[in-house]
């Protein structure tokens, strides 16, 4: 049996907010303020690690507090020298045009700095360390002016754990071919360098 439009429309907007999850990852391991903006609406509210509005940069805070998600999520990645989020199952619940709920599985890799470092986080320890955290996105998206973003996130732990880092490090990748917490990224750089 042939997909009705109905189904193939469906299957649009599943597509359509899987992106919306994935850039998300993309802009949370590249510490890419804009692009982490651009997949919350302005209203959008966040219970993960950090409660309050997901991306408000007027947002009224304490002094030394961030104001928003991206912005707590940008100081505590800036503790990190790596970080990497993979998503597992994605769920995506079509409610009407221009309402969605989602399920995301994410494993989250962080190399935490060391103790010594000026950059490191409160949690240091005296060498790096290995911060994993397993869990699930849960989002409320709504489509506005014909775009689907996330106007609500809250998401679980399902486990975390910290070891020391077992890593043999990278001596023989060369330096573009390491991943970069910045836009210094193979990936921002891809269409120029793929092309011969």
């Amino acid at each position: 049996m042939d997909p009705s439009p109905e189904d193939l429309r469906e299957l649009f907007h599943k597509q359509k907010i899987t992106e919306v999850i994935m850039t998300y990852c993309r802009a949370i391991d590249h510490m890419d303020e804009a692009l982490l903006r651009s997949v919350f609406h302005p209203d959008s509210q966040h219970e993960h690690g950090f409660k309050g509005p997901s991306s408000d940069p007027s947002a009224s805070s304490e002094p030394g507090k961030p104001g928003d998600f991206v912005s707590f999520a940008l100081a505590t990645l800036s503790t990190h020298t790596r970080t990497q989020h993979q998503l597992g199952n994605i769920f995506v619940e079509i409610e009407n045009e221009n309402l969605a709920f989602t399920e995301a599985y994410f494993t989250a890799f962080h190399r935490m700095r060391p103790r010594s470092d000026p950059k490191a986080g409160p949690m240091a320890f005296d060498t790096e360390m290995d911060f994993w955290v397993g869990g699930r996105y849960m989002d409320r998206f709504e489509r506005r002016h014909g775009k689907w973003k996330i106007a609500c996130r809250k998401a679980t732990t399902d486990w975390q754990r910290i070891e020391s880092p077992s890593s043999m490090g990278m001596p023989d990748v060369p330096v573009h071919l390491q991943s970069h917490q910045s836009r210094e990224d193979l990936v921002y750089h891809r269409r120029e360098v793929l092309v011969p």
